[in-house]
């Protein structure tokens, strides 16, 4: 095995800077509807968190996949 299989790409630095802020930011996006939604029922609300904790699966997946070079 070479050196250069064992150095992180700079994809893995990118693509870790992105996740950090990304999904902070998004944190903060979906809680800040989330208190739009108070006034609405409790169905709405579980239904609306539990779409919001799926939905940021599907771009980390392909932020993975570009981090790992597939």
């Amino acid at each position: 095995m070479s050196d250069d299989q064992n150095k992180p790409s700079p994809r893995s630095g990118i693509g870790m800077l992105i996740l950090i802020v990304g999904l902070t930011l998004y944190a903060f996006l979906a809680a800040g509807i989330g208190n739009l939604l108070d006034d609405f029922g409790l169905t709405i609300q579980m239904i609306y968190y539990l779409i919001a904790g799926i939905v940021w699966i599907f771009p980390v997946k392909k932020l993975l996949q570009w981090m790992g070079g597939q």
